[in-house]
């Protein structure tokens, strides 16, 4: 199978995967704030965010080793790609203990006082504390085999496995419906077990499926690779740490100035924000190994042109989703939540808005790592996002209201954007105005012109189904053919065109 037929291929069976999670994971952050209350819940988010401060070395890792495996299987070295493999799971084995050292060591200080929770939800916030930082354990340690997964491009077997997991979650959540006591304490239990049965069924298959997978020799490590591994982990560990810091620090600042309730407000937000995230963060998952891959057989031009494609269209999913959304919000919650907590409505659209900011350069961030040299980008750009928690503590402090740290946040992903793209220039030799031209001319105007036809029944109508309905066939509609025209090039028009060709000789 080709590699635009792979893509097309991964890519369906990644937006079923993410129809039917962001279905069941709005419906359970529905069940557990019914079921936990505004307390438990934002207890539950805010011990989340701090487990998070270091479990984003699950993604960050992840990322180091699929770049490795990409860059080998596009090479076609396959004897260093047993070393790298290797090389991976003794690095993750060391980090996930080194993870569960400073967790526990950080548990000792956090519940003394350093955190606002009421003391009578102490003690079950002790054992969420627990829970979480075992799951933390789990997910990093099986990063190799989730790596392999998508280096190989396997991506319908890891939606099926992604499907059963949230189902497994589902299960959990309404399984604390039908119990009197300890409820958070059960749920956060039950996330434990999930985590480890998705993650060894994973490992299994990599056994079964990859040659790499198989062997655990002595002479395949290669302590050149370990360490050129090693510094390109740490490297972009340190920038997910920043970005990780942007947001679940956020969390624990909003905490110390304004309490557990705020951090349910911010926690529904994010949920919101990630759940349209992966509208385009699929199309990016099946896209990044053909990026990496391109990279390690020596096609450099190719891999810049594939990235940027990516940013325009990664730019166009979000945004097709995100228009309806923003102008229906105050009706979505309330069908979606039996009762809103404070501030969740401008937290949710200020947090959407970074997340489109970040889509502006998102394919960039994927090149950048695939040529390899990234302790420059990383250095730069995850200090800029960094600064989000002094910038949001001087805001608290002088006084100012809790959104105001999300405007802050956007801010801050805007000159993130800058700073990445005229990095991507100096590492990679990518033309400023190819950039402007691909992929800021294209998605620009058919965006606001949507916006704009959108917007105006918004205004007239009042907060309904009708206007929901409306809002979203204008969407479609609009969006749709302004970026046909406006934002797709002849190639993509061409390809499109031959898919819905031989969409309809299949159905016939």
């Amino acid at each position: 199978m080709n590699s635009s037929k792979l893509i097309l291929k991964n890519t369906s069976f990644l937006y079923i995967k993410m129809i039917i999670t962001m279905i069941l994971s709005l419906l359970i952050t529905r069940i557990l704030l019914i079921e936990l209350g505004v307390i438990d819940y934002g207890i539950y988010n805010l011990i989340m965010g701090v487990v998070g401060l270091l479990a984003f070395l699950n993604s960050a890792m992840a990322v180091s080793t699929q770049r490795y495996l990409s860059f080998y299987i596009g090479a076609k070295q396959h004897y260093k790609l047993k070393k790298v493999f290797y090389s991976s799971i003794c690095l993750h084995l060391g980090l996930a203990i080194i993870v569960l050292f400073v967790l526990e060591l950080a548990g000792l200080f956090l519940f003394d006082g350093f955190l606002t929770i009421p003391e009578d939800r102490t003690s079950a916030a002790k054992f969420i504390y627990q829970c979480l930082v075992a799951t933390s354990f789990i997910t990093i340690s099986f990063v190799p085999f989730e790596a392999s997964i998508i280096s190989h491009e396997k991506l319908v077997f890891e939606s099926i496995v992604s499907i059963i997991e949230v189902l497994l979650k589902l299960l959990s959540a309404f399984c604390i419906s039908l119990i009197l006591d300890n409820k958070l304490e059960t749920y956060a239990l039950c996330i434990v077990g999930i985590t480890l049965i998705t993650r060894v069924i994973k490992a299994f298959y990599c056994f079964k499926n990859f040659n790499e997978c198989q062997l655990f020799l002595k002479g395949l490590f290669d302590l050149n690779i370990f360490k050129e591994m090693s510094s390109f982990a740490g490297w972009n560990s340190f920038g997910a740490l920043c970005g990780v810091a942007k947001n679940q620090g956020l969390a624990v600042i909003m905490n110390l100035f304004f309490g557990t309730i705020v951090n349910a407000a911010f926690g529904i937000a994010a949920q919101v924000g990630s759940q349209i995230f992966s509208f385009s963060s699929n199309m990016l998952k099946a896209v990044n190994p053909q990026i990496m891959k391109n990279e390690g057989m020596g096609e450099r031009k190719s891999m810049i042109t594939l990235s940027l494609r990516a940013t325009k269209f990664s730019f166009f999913l979000l945004s097709f989703l995100l228009i309806p959304f923003a102008l229906n919000i105050v009706f979505i919650f309330k069908i979606w939540l039996k009762d809103i907590p404070e501030h969740t409505i401008i937290f949710a659209l200020l947090y959407l808005g970074g997340t489109l900011t970040n889509q502006l350069t998102i394919g960039l961030q994927t090149a950048i790592q695939s040529g390899g040299n990234i302790k420059l980008y990383q250095s730069i750009v995850g200090s800029i996002l960094l600064l989000n928690l002094p910038v949001a503590f001087f805001i608290y402090y002088l006084g100012y209201p809790a959104y105001y740290g999300l405007i802050s946040f956007i801010l801050i992903e805007l000159l993130a954007c800058f700073f990445r793209l005229f990095i991507s220039r100096k590492i990679l030799g990518l033309s400023i105005r190819q950039y402007y031209r691909d992929v800021l001319l294209k998605i620009i105007p058919p965006f606001a012109i949507t916006f704009i036809i959108c917007a105006i029944p918004a205004f007239i109508l009042p907060h309904s189904f009708v206007r929901l309905v409306v809002t979203g066939i204008l969407s479609i509609l609009s969006y749709s053919l302004m970026f046909y025209y406006l934002g797709m090039d002849p190639f993509e028009r061409e390809q499109l065109i031959k898919i819905k060709e031989k969409l309809l000789t299949f159905k016939r």
